[in-house]
């Protein structure tokens, strides 16, 4: 089963893998994103991620919810980020997906509230 959880923690904290070898493992070529209503395509996600990983001391991303039915897939986490000048933040994530055949995101809208650190 296709997890954003593996595929965020790879993409932020993947020290071993680049972000373009972490996005074809994870999101199709055409791979949509709209994070509160904002949607992006798969080349600003990338940038998105190449600018925030040297950032990033530590994540940590606890499910709290997640399933998945043929090419449907709902999850809701909260995740955890340490800066590396050791600020913290922390949000609470709904989103729901579309996967591939190949079982990869293809597209995905999610709600993103703060929580206190």
């Amino acid at each position: 089963m296709a997890s954003i959880a593996a595929a965020l923690n790879e993409l932020i904290a993947g020290r071993d893998v680049t972000v373009e070898d972490a996005l074809t493992r994870h999101f199709t070529d055409s791979y949509r994103q709209s994070t509160n209503g904002e949607w992006i395509d798969r080349a600003a996600f990338g940038e998105q991620m190449t600018q925030l990983r040297p950032h990033i001391e530590n994540v940590e991303i606890t499910v709290l919810d997640e399933v998945s039915q043929g090419s449907a897939y709902a999850e809701r986490h909260v995740i955890r980020v340490t800066q590396r000048g050791g600020g913290v933040a922390r949000q609470e994530v709904f989103l729901f997906a579309q996967l591939a055949d190949d079982g990869r995101f293809d597209s995905l809208e999610e709600l993103v509230r703060p929580l206190p650190a």
